[in-house]
């Protein structure tokens, strides 16, 4: 690699650092994992257990040495502490597209640019990394904030899944995002 070349890692943002999960990230998953208003952002609302977390560390290991998905532990960059996980899900390495997911567990952590910083690192991964061409996720309507970060960040509202979820006692359209490489090499030139 030229020196001219100035490499930034992309798996350490201004606020986070991004690494592979654990087993050790069992205790501080679970945490917060069962709570209702992580059930309700999820998309999945009945609790798991402990041995349920387990066989999902497992098979995410799995699924990151296959290339089929990377699923990445979120830390707090100054103290090291858990914040969440920021995955790229369902890599198709013909269409060059994923599918990208982010959650903090902890409510006192949300709100204080933890998940923007780890989406623009997982963007980093995507279309540095891995050289994908697509990125796409889905949001609830309902989530303002999280509609507002991804469009902040280039993805583009695409579609609307209207009323595919039940949450919380009602259906709800689920928006789909997406961006293109190109759209994130205007904001994010190299």
């Amino acid at each position: 690699m030229s020196s001219e070349i100035e490499f930034k890692s992309p798996f350490i943002g201004k606020k986070v650092k991004l690494r592979a999960v654990e087993m050790d990230d069992l205790d501080d998953i679970m945490e917060h994992w069962n709570t209702y208003e992580m059930r309700i952002g999820l998309g999945k609302y009945i609790p798991e257990s402990r041995q349920q977390r387990e066989e999902w560390i497992k098979r995410v290991d799995k699924e990151m040495q296959k290339g089929e998905a990377y699923n990445l532990v979120i830390l707090e960059k100054e103290t090291g502490k858990f914040l969440g996980i920021v995955a790229l899900k369902r890599v198709n390495y013909v269409s060059r597209t994923a599918f990208m997911s982010v959650a903090i567990y902890n409510p006192e952590n949300q709100g204080k640019g933890y998940g923007t910083d780890a989406v623009e690192c997982i963007m980093k991964i995507g279309f540095d990394v891995l050289n994908l061409h697509r990125l796409e996720l889905h949001v609830y309507d309902f989530l303002v904030s999280g509609r507002h970060i991804y469009k902040k960040l280039g993805f583009k509202e695409t579609g609307v899944r209207r009323k595919a979820s039940f949450v919380a006692g009602k259906y709800v359209d689920d928006l789909v995002m997406d961006i293109l490489v190109e759209e994130y090499r205007e904001l994010n030139p190299i």
